[in-house]
């Protein structure tokens, strides 16, 4: 998260950290950063609502956490915000599971995750943190200035509709019999 917020800050974008864990979550670990609140990630997106923040078509949020409950917890709660950039960070399968949680244990329908880029950036086949802050932020300057996504994530949604539409259509032919 250090670098991705760093990043993000250099291309002059207004930053604001959540972190649930105060050790992590201060000034001194993102200098740059227009704010950094320590907290629970849903209790948090709450409050920064509450505080009239907007999470609206301007806006772009970036899932770096560190564990399944923590990412479903901020999808319950942004899920059904307009936001301009709903990213996750995670392993195909982590995301996978996520989502047929969310789906099985909540019944949000499949397509509301069609926003969700997951995993999120550009491939330029990046290893250190620093380089996936750079395809993660390539990959949102594309989406702001609506250039072509050449991203994984693309592939990864479109991979999604087309398993979902054969699914639909095997649930079709099973209702023909």
């Amino acid at each position: 998260a250090v670098p991705l917020a760093s990043i993000a800050k250099t291309c002059e974008f207004l930053v604001t950290v959540i972190d649930d864990r105060p050790q992590y979550a201060h000034t001194a670990r993102f200098p740059t950063a227009d704010g950094v609140v320590a907290g629970p990630f849903r209790q948090t997106l709450v409050d920064l609502r509450r505080g009239k923040e907007t999470f609206d078509n301007d806006t772009y949020v970036v899932l770096v956490t560190r564990g399944h409950q923590h990412d479903i917890d901020c999808l319950l709660e942004l899920l059904d915000d307009p936001l301009a950039y709903l990213g996750m960070i995670g392993s195909r399968r982590r995301i996978r599971a996520v989502f047929e949680l969310l789906e099985m244990e909540q019944e949000i329908p499949a397509s509301k995750f069609d926003r969700v880029r997951a995993p999120i950036g550009i491939d330029i086949g990046a290893i250190t943190p620093a380089e996936i802050a750079v395809c993660i932020m390539a990959e949102i300057i594309c989406i702001l200035r609506e250039g072509p996504l050449p991203g994984l994530s693309e592939q990864i949604q479109q991979e999604r509709i087309e398993r979902r539409k054969r699914a639909q259509a095997s649930v079709g032919e099973r209702g023909d019999r």
